[in-house]
């Protein structure tokens, strides 16, 4: 197998470190929060002070920042195996740079914020049903469900897919950077297909073309597409795919 398809593999394997990694953390933030509304004062078994639902964004956002954040901020940081083997597979190619330390700091910086804009975005949502369950007197349980509900489900879910979509950028950047860099003419699709992929990957799928032939061919439309610079967001959201730089002999 070609190096570069190797090192697709490779950071998939990274990708599915850090999403079982997720896991652990959400189903251990989800205990500590149904933990911590078993905390609530009930009448007969409902939620009826709202001072406590109140506070309870308060108390729920250091839950997130141990479990969830500190997960996220650990797989971050091991991005930086991806960017060494990246390198590695590059070598083979073209005599590369490596991009300054400081630049691959402020990548990682960047995708630390779009988890905690999600991080945000649960508190929002679990406080919110808090403070109405309260409202309403609510049945406990029906709260603690609705807690949970939020953690293993569309928080689960996105946070899976952005730490896929999130460490495959970074390899993409880093690809495309150090390519430009070196003078690449030209840029080959590669990475894995798998029973789902869309047919506009399993169209380009170890193809070469120019930075003027993707730039057109990237102008269309297909089930799945993410609007950007199609060297970051390649065949769209969940794509296994990066551009790997060709260079003249």
């Amino acid at each position: 197998m070609a190096v570069d398809n190797d090192h697709v593999m490779f950071t998939e394997a990274v990708i599915e470190k850090h999403q079982a990694r997720l896991a652990v953390a959400l189903a251990t933030l989800e205990k500590k929060v149904a933990d911590y509304i078993a905390t609530a004062p009930l009448n007969e078994e409902q939620l009826f002070d709202l001072e406590w639902a109140i506070k309870s964004r308060a108390e729920l956002r250091p839950l997130i920042q141990e479990e969830y954040l500190k997960a996220v901020d650990e797989m971050i940081r091991d991005f930086r195996v991806v960017e060494a083997d990246a390198y590695e597979m590059l070598d083979n190619y073209g005599n590369v740079a490596r991009l300054d330390p400081q630049v691959v700091t402020r990548l990682q910086e960047f995708s630390y914020q779009g988890f905690e804009d999600v991080a945000t975005e649960y508190l929002d949502v679990v406080s919110k049903t808090l403070y109405e369950s309260t409202l309403t007197g609510a049945n406990f349980s029906a709260a603690v469900e609705s807690a949970k509900a939020a953690i293993g489900g569309r928080m689960a879910r996105y946070a899976n897919q952005q730490i896929h979509d999130t460490l495959m950028q970074f390899d993409a950047t880093i690809n495309v950077a150090v390519g430009k860099e070196a003078g690449a003419t030209a840029w080959k699709y590669v990475g894995s297909l798998v029973r789902d992929s869309r047919e506009h990957c399993r169209e380009h799928q170890n193809k070469v073309y120019t930075i003027e032939e993707i730039e057109e061919i990237w102008s269309g439309d297909w089930d799945g597409k993410q609007e950007g610079d199609p060297f970051k967001v390649r065949g769209g959201y969940n794509c296994g795919h990066v551009w790997r730089p060709v260079f003249e002999d």
